[in-house]
This record gives C-alpha cells, sequence and structure tokens, in this order.
C-alpha cells in the first residue's frame, strides 16, 4: 500500500505536504489517516444490513483541520493531553513553565502542538495481511516548555476482524512527562451528520469520576457515579443525562468529564461501550490506560462545516479518549505521568467494531 501525497493546504504557511493513508480489510471496512496531526479521518464500518458509511467528524480538506474552531479532529494529542493547572509543573526540583493557552491553564500540548505537526508516515502489512499506517515526531527539548528531546510513534492497524489497534510509544533523552490520545469524534449513526448523539447508548466501566472544577482542573478527589446522572456502568442514552444540572452540564449543553477505570492495572481491558440502535452499529473501547475522558462537543457552534456540508453543533458527535488522569503531575496519589529517561511509554487502545 502506498501513501498518497496531495498539494499543501491552501493556506500559503504550510510548507509540508500532506499525506493520506487508507486501509483495509476483507470485510471491507476502511480507516483513514492524515500525517497532519497523525489524524484518523474516517472511519466506514457496516450497520446491520450490511451499509458501510463514515463514523468520525471531520473534513473534506486539510484547510477545514487546520482552520477549524475545534483543532482537534481525530489528531494525536500531546505531549499531555487535557489541562496542566496554571501551565507549569515542576519535576526533579526543576521548574517548567508551558504555554499557556486557555486560561492560564496549558490545554492539549499547547499552541504548536503534536496536533498542528506534519508527521513522518510510512504503510504496510503485517504478517496477518493487516495493513497499517505508522507515524513518527521528534518533540525537541524546550517545545511549548517541556523538558527533552521525545521521540514519539503512533501505529495504526485495521485487523481482519475488525479492529483499530492504536499503538503509542514514546522515548525520551531526559525525564519528562507524557499522556498521550486520539481525539475522534464519533457519530454511529454514519455519513447523517446532521443527527445528533443523543440517542446513541454509552456504558463506560468505572465507578468514580476524576471531579474538576469550573475551569475543568482536578481538584485531586474522585466522586462516586453511583445514584448519580453520570453512572454509566449499565449502557444508557447519552441524551437524558445532559439535562443534569451536575458540573453545569444542562447550562452547557454537553460535558467534559474524566472517568477512573474500574481495576486499571496497565492490562488491556475493556473501558466503554458505544451503539447506536437505528444503525446498530457498535463500538468497544479496550485500553491499557487508567482514565477515559468523554466530550459530547459542546463547544460546537455551527462556525465548522464538515464532512458533506453539515455543520457542527453540540453534540454532533463524541470523544471517548483513554489516557491518563488528567493534571496527574500535580497530584501524588494520581498514576504517575512521568516518564523516566530511556523508559518506554506504551499506550495501547482497541476500537473493536461490530453490530447490534
Amino acid at each position: 500500500m502506498k501513501l498518497l501525497s496531495v498539494p499543501t493546504c491552501e493556506r500559503g504557511s504550510l510548507n509540508s505536504s500532506v499525506e493520506l493513508a487508507t486501509l483495509k480489510n476483507k470485510n471491507g471496512l476502511v480507516a483513514q489517516f492524515m500525517n497532519y496531526g497523525a489524524r484518523w479521518i474516517g472511519m466506514w464500518t457496516s450497520d446491520r444490513k450490511g451499509n458501510l458509511d463514515d463514523c468520525i467528524l471531520g473534513f473534506d480538506k486539510l484547510s477545514g483541520y487546520v482552520e477549524a474552531e475545534e483543532k482537534y479532529h481525530g489528531a494525536i494529542v500531546g505531549r499531555v493531553c487535557g489541562r496542566i493547572r496554571n501551565a507549569g509543573f515542576e519535576l526533579n526540583g526543576h521548574p517548567y513553565h508551558l504555554i499557556a493557552n486557555e486560561n492560564g491553564h496549558h490545554l492539549h500540548g499547547g499552541v504548536q502542538a503534536f496536533h498542528t505537526r506534519f508527521w513522518k508516515a510510512c504503510s504496510g502489512k503485517d504478517t496477518e495481511e493487516n495493513e497499517w499506517v505508522a507515524f513518527a515526531y521528534t518533540s525537541s527539548d524546550g517545545e511549548e516548555g517541556y523538558p527533552g528531546n521525545l521521540s514519539v510513534n503512533v501505529r495504526y492497524t485495521l485487523t481482519q476482524n475488525d479492529v483499530l489497534r492504536m499503538v503509542c510509544t514514546a522515548v525520551c533523552d531526559e525525564d519528562t512527562i507524557i499522556n498521550l490520545t486520539n481525539h475522534a469524534f464519533f457519530n454511529l449513526c454514519g455519513s447523517r451528520k446532521n443527527k445528533n448523539i443523543w440517542e446513541h447508548r454509552l456504558r463506560i466501566n468505572a465507578s468514580y469520576l476524576i471531579e474538576c472544577d469550573e475551569e475543568l482542573i482536578p481538584t485531586g478527589k474522585l466522586l462516586s457515579v453511583e445514584g448519580t446522572p453520570l453512572d454509566f456502568r449499565q449502557a444508557v442514552p447519552i441524551g437524558p443525562t445532559l439535562d443534569t444540572d451536575m458540573f453545569g452540564i444542562c447550562h452547557n449543553k454537553g460535558f467534559s468529564l474524566a472517568y477512573a477505570m474500574d481495576h486499571a492495572n496497565g492490562d488491556l481491558r475493556l473501558a466503554a461501550v458505544l451503539s447506536e440502535p437505528d444503525s446498530g452499529r457498535k463500538l468497544e473501547i479496550y485500553t491499557n490506560q487508567p482514565s477515559l475522558q468523554i466530550y459530547t462537543g459542546y463547544c460546537m457552534d455551527g462556525r465548522d462545516v464538515g464532512k458533506g456540508g453539515f455543520p457542527y453543533y453540540a453534540s454532533a458527535g463524541v470523544t471517548i479518549e483513554p489516557q491518563g488522569f488528567p493534571d496527574a503531575i500535580h497530584h501524588s496519589h494520581f498514576p504517575t505521568i512521568v516518564l523516566r529517561k530511556g523508559e518506554i511509554y506504551s499506550h495501547v487502545t482497541e476500537y473493536r467494531w461490530s453490530v447490534i
């Protein structure tokens, strides 16, 4: 399989070329990726009638991703996803000052972070004839304020049994912090992007929320979901959960919530299940990460016009992002996101597609 090189974006400020990769399996599933941000930009899966359709939000041109108000569609987010309080941290007794890009805090790796970079790409097949694409990027010492030269590799493999497997690895020549995730928005209705995700059913294997303040900065406390509208331990429709006053969800027309996974021991395990009753599509997410961020896209206001000419409004899609605990560098009782010199960071997530 060859990568397709296409001209650079209409914006002349981008000097690199974009490369696309399309992976297919024997069942007809198709996954598509782009080296700008190592993004997952398309996933064609079958409904219960066997009809294939694209279940990931995005854009028809590179310029859509570059200029979007929602900057992270399908991207690998890093060095550290989520927010770091007051855009700084201390490591080995040394203070580090990061780029402050949201309310005085540091968000999703900064301004010129992983989602803005053109990664090096290569592709091929494994011994089981599964097609894969890999992206590599070296984040230099001091980039966005982070210490050390960090070499990152992200490999996506589409298996013959309808699994999209994502493996992220990294090494650094100095002690640093890292927390990667993929920021794809899912809508299992397919190309009917004018239909929101209210009827989607969500199940999360988590008994506790990571409490955050009004600026989505963790307080350090874990809150039980028992007896709350945010208990997804049994599959429930997303829509009714948007009516709660907890964390201002009703006012905001959506939520961004961090869940602490049950039985988080570093092994690959079921974290979440998303399904859509009309199409019958089901997505199971397995991961070795200890936390899951769920975001219903409540900041979308129609200014971004996506695939097929559909404007994206709140609840146009939902992200389900396996990752480390947010702002873990400021909470010693959270699982660490420190990567020591010479150690290997490893994030494995599988997106398993089927029908109900």
